[in-house]
């Protein structure tokens, strides 16, 4: 059986611009969330609960960008969700990568 789980996410992202069709988000909190390039992501919005689905672009890296297509607007704080597909026996051991920003969205917290 295939199950989708939580592979990684990010909270508490502070939207600095909205517009365009993809999401874009500073290079070095890609990295640190293990998130690639054009991988689909959620992006839930804590204010509203509104939740976009889009691919991922990388930004300046320690530029602190986060852009959005929609769904949220610049200072609204956001989590970016990406998903996976395992295999039941690979679900056992599965833990998300989990990844925190501050109001600046600097990297305070990675487990």
């Amino acid at each position: 059986m295939i199950r989708n789980l939580v592979r990684s996410v990010i909270h508490d992202a502070r939207v600095t611009a909205s517009g365009g069709v993809s999401l874009r988000v500073d290079a070095f909190i890609l990295r640190t969330a293990e998130m690639l390039p054009f991988e689909a992501v959620t992006i839930v919005n804590g204010a509203t609960g509104v939740e976009v689905q889009t691919w991922i672009e990388p930004a300046g890296e320690g530029n602190g960008e986060v852009s959005v297509p929609g769904g949220a607007r610049k200072g609204d704080t956001i989590s970016i969700v990406c998903y996976a597909q395992l295999h039941e026996g690979q679900t056992i051991d599965h833990k998300p990568r989990i990844v925190r920003l501050d109001g600046n969205n600097r990297v305070i917290a990675a487990t």
